[in-house]
């Protein structure tokens, strides 16, 4: 295993993925709390205003009610008052939902993760336990801990202190007042405490998502080892890629035995051409140098088809055409001058066999 002073590589996506199937993911648990506390201290308000008018509207229909004792008004009656219940507290409710859900996506993706729900039971080592509870991290939890109580407390200290002199230097005329007041310093405590909290969340989840980057931190060794996993052996890879080309090669010799003319150089080039209406000019159907060039020539030799010495058509043809290209404008009118002369020997029966033309076909420069 590389030593972690040679883990200098960023974790590649596999290994990102497969940290996240095993449950390896930064995330903060106080960022979601926060989050829906923030959110709360905002939707409270309008829940407590619409609840309000809710519960003035359910106090005097029961009013209503009571002075006419009546099943189908008492029905229509406890029916509406659920309804204003629910109306009152469903934008709470949702709204926290749905914060919840996106700060959870936020961290973690939308993918769920199902081997977390899996029972793993060398959790139950006591030995392990108790190592974990004195280890590093452990540790750094709790100041973690101790430190964000700290700021919370800091936080809350100037909103709780300014209630307490309000509390104790001003006399409410009424109970109203006095719980507006009481309500009002507790959402700014909460919200000043939230704000905080929401902070704290986001440095925790960066200093996560940071240290399971170092965590997954990959040597050279470990990114080659996975890419000829992915992309396997570069010998394997060669080898199929020379098999690839070899069965491309045998499919272009088995072609040869349908062209019309080989033309050949003599013996560098040999290029197979075969003429069909239907494609609109002859297209080459075979071509090679060297050893591939003498396997042509076989072919042809096997099948009868009639090759002919051209160095300067061959070459032309060579550099201008790929497999299954039909020939340039250019070389028209040399190509047409060898088919004739092929499809006339055809006609005196002495097409096979190797010919010279008897005279050079006009090839441009």
């Amino acid at each position: 295993m590389a030593d972690n002073s040679q883990k200098t590589e960023k974790p590649t996506p596999r290994r990102l993925r497969e940290a996240r199937e095993r449950g390896q993911i930064a995330r903060s648990p106080d960022l979601s709390a926060w989050a829906a506390m923030l959110a709360a201290t905002v939707l409270i308000q309008s829940t407590v205003t619409r609840g309000s008018a809710a519960f003035t509207s359910i106090l005097h229909e029961m009013g209503e009610a009571a002075g006419d004792p009546d099943e189908r008004l008492a029905t229509r009656f406890a029916a509406h008052a659920a309804w204003e219940a629910v109306a009152a507290v469903a934008p709470l409710l949702i709204g926290l939902t749905v914060l919840a859900v996106v700060v959870g996506v936020a961290q973690v993706g939308a993918a769920p993760n199902v081997k977390r729900l899996k029972p793993d039971f060398s959790r139950l080592n006591l030995f392990k336990g108790m190592k974990r509870l004195v280890s590093a991290s452990s540790w750094w939890e709790v100041a973690k801990s101790v430190a964000k109580v700290g700021v919370l407390v800091a936080v809350a200290w100037p909103a709780v202190a300014g209630a307490a002199h309000a509390f104790t230097t001003e006399r409410a005329d009424s109970l109203e007042e006095l719980v507006g007041l009481t309500g009002s310093t507790a959402l700014t405590i909460l919200r000043n405490v939230s704000v905080a909290g929401l902070v704290i969340g986001v440095v925790d989840y960066l200093w996560q998502r940071r240290r399971l980057m170092k965590q997954l931190m990959m040597s050279r060794q470990e990114v080659q080892e996975e890419l000829k996993q992915q992309e396997g052996n570069p010998e394997v890879r060669r080898a199929i890629r020379s098999r690839q080309a070899a069965i491309s090669r045998n499919r272009m010799i088995s072609m040869v035995g349908g062209a019309d003319v080989v033309v050949v150089n003599p013996t560098h080039y040999a290029v197979a051409l075969r003429y069909r209406p239907e494609r609109g000019a002859p297209e080459v159907v075979a071509k090679g140098a060297g050893a591939i060039a003498a396997r042509i020539r076989a072919e042809a030799a096997r099948h009868d088809v009639p090759v002919v010495h051209e160095p300067a058509l061959t070459r032309a043809l060579f550099r201008a055409c790929a497999v299954g290209d039909v020939i340039p404008v250019a070389l028209y009118e040399a190509v047409a001058h060898l088919l004739a002369f092929v499809f006339g020997l055809r006609a005196k029966g002495r097409a096979h066999g190797y010919h010279d033309l008897p005279r050079p076909v006009p090839v441009p420069a």
